[in-house]
């Protein structure tokens, strides 16, 4: 028989125009089995709404509807929803049970392919992260090989909302180790993987197994392979939030380092997807008193290589006025460097009133876990798309994206501000590294401690394990920096702007009174 395995762009919590969505595909291809990603008729991401009555009649309207097209069809549309779990509905009627007959087959609705049956279909919500769709292929392509049978998988895709998550649209059908039919959602299309259960031909996919090294995001991916996906989680992100908020237009502060590159890189390449101008994107330039040629120059080139409208404003005059007004010395304390910050925040939030924008943030990782980052200031956006990305993969993305750059002007400034000390320029000669450490180092701490929850002293062996080039010494005062930062800074955490999960981690959440004594 002819399994179907199906990913639209959902509109959240709208459960009739989804179903309708779902029916006119199965309508258009020619299979008795049609597979879709859990939670197609609402999304995964519909919140409290199923606590209301009204939405659940829709809901429940809507699964009547698709019972009403198999009683006519004959088909079979799996999928899972809030109230049911999976399920599977096939004439006229809704079957949660997980395994069922069809056309003298056993099939089996499951989420872990580790089922005895003819046919194992998998319909997921699962959220993103770089190259999830090849560990999709590698789990279902050796469910199918392990068990003789035939998979199918559908992951729910675009349509999500990007509040908490991006979610990576997978439709695949594998057959005794080969897959057959595969196709990921790049951009906001609808991809379908159509075979016969019985078909056998296909391609074999193995990834490269890679060594642990100073860099462990990547995993056992290529790093080009891992951050070309990172880069389609943030358009998607990006793309979602626009969508969503009925807004065409994009601001970033563009400073000439690195985060505010990667932001706005991803803001042209998301309008480029959304069939804008490039100008819908609003670069603003705000030098200040700390404030570099080198990193005013490779901000003003970076925005006319990209084709952004351009802004520049000199905010020395508007923040030596607000310092003068609050009867500041002049010092250059935390009062001195905090204030141009959140002048620079208050101008990019005006300017978006004005354009009627969204509000780019562009803060990382690193600095959210370190709370190297102005209350108030640069922690304020409408989103933020490099909220769960360490710096270390910031300054890895941008050297990933110059390298497939046509542009030599383009491909100059971008190997420039990955080259230029990391610095926040609150001050002449600002060198972040020599404040907070290394970020090689922060990071592959950042991530032993918040994907595996390991405490110093493991992170501690792990590190003298991986990096020959830094002392005993170097590598205790990163840990103690870090841990110490970290719990001085979840108020900052707190507080911080929506932006999505892209890597699978999280920084974990203490309560800034009640921090435990092992850190």
């Amino acid at each position: 028989m002819k399994i179907l395995s199906c990913v639209f762009e959902i509109e959240p919590a709208s459960p009739l125009k989804n179903a309708e969505k779902m029916i006119a595909i199965c309508k258009e291809k020619d299979a008795e089995l049609c597979l879709f990603p859990a939670y197609a008729l609402t999304g995964i991401s519909c919140g409290n709404l199923l606590s209301y009555k009204p939405f659940i009649a829709q809901l429940d309207e809507a699964v009547d509807r698709l019972c009403a097209y198999t009683e006519e069809s004959g088909k079979v549309i799996v999928t899972a929803t809030q109230r049911h779990g999976n399920i599977v509905i096939y004439d006229g009627d809704i079957n949660n049970k997980g395994t069922f007959t069809y056309q003298g087959k056993t099939i089996v609705v499951s989420k872990n392919a580790d089922e005895k049956a003819d046919i194992v279909l998998i319909p997921t919500a699962m959220p993103g992260y770089p190259c999830i769709k090849n560990d999709l292929s590698e789990f279902c392509a050796a469910a199918s090989k392990k068990h003789g049978c035939c998979v199918a998988v559908a992951n729910c895709g675009y349509g999500e909302s990007s509040a908490d998550n991006v979610f990576k649209g997978v439709a695949g059908i594998f057959r005794n180790g080969v897959i057959t039919s595969f196709f990921a959602q790049d951009k906001p299309e609808t991809i379908m993987a159509l075979a016969d259960d019985e078909k056998g031909e296909g391609i074999i996919y193995a990834r490269p197994k890679r060594p642990a090294d100073k860099i462990p995001y990547y995993g056992n991916n290529t790093p080009a392979l891992y951050l070309d996906e990172l880069l389609l989680l943030q358009k998607q992100a990006l793309y979602t939030r626009m969508k969503n908020c009925g807004l065409q237009k994009v601001a970033v502060n563009v400073s000439g380092g690195a985060d505010s590159t990667l932001a706005l890189i991803v803001a042209a390449e998301t309008v480029k997807m959304m069939e804008l101008p490039p100008e819908h994107v609003i670069g603003l330039s705000l030098p200040c008193f700390g404030t570099s040629q080198r990193t005013n120059t490779n901000a003003n080139s970076l925005m006319e290589a990209l084709g952004v409208a351009k802004k520049e404003i000199d905010i020395q005059e508007a923040v030596a006025l607000h310092l003068k007004q609050i009867g500041h010395s002049g010092e250059e304390d935390v009062t001195y460097e905090n204030a141009q910050a959140r002048e620079r925040t208050q101008i990019l939030l005006d300017v978006c009133n004005q354009e009627h924008a969204l509000a780019l943030g562009t803060g990382d990782l690193s600095e959210a876990a370190l709370g190297f980052c102005t209350f108030g200031g640069d922690t304020l956006c409408h989103y933020n798309v490099n909220a769960t990305i360490p710096k270390t993969l910031v300054k890895a993305a941008i050297l990933n994206y110059a390298e497939k750059q046509e542009n030599d002007a383009l491909k100059k400034v971008l190997t420039d501000i990955v080259d230029t000390p990391i610095s926040p320029e609150l001050k002449k000669d600002q060198k972040t590294e020599d404040i907070v450490g290394p970020y090689i180092l922060t990071d592959f701490i950042l991530y032993y401690f918040a994907k595996h929850h390991f405490g110093p002293e493991d992170i501690r062996n792990y590190m003298l394990a991986t990096f020959d080039e830094y002392t005993d010494e170097e590598i205790d005062r990163s840990i103690q920096t870090f841990f110490t930062r970290f719990k001085n800074n979840q108020f900052k955490r707190s507080s911080a702007c929506e932006g999505a999960n892209l890597l699978g981690l999280t920084l974990p959440y203490f309560p800034a009174d009640a921090v435990p004594d092992f850190l």
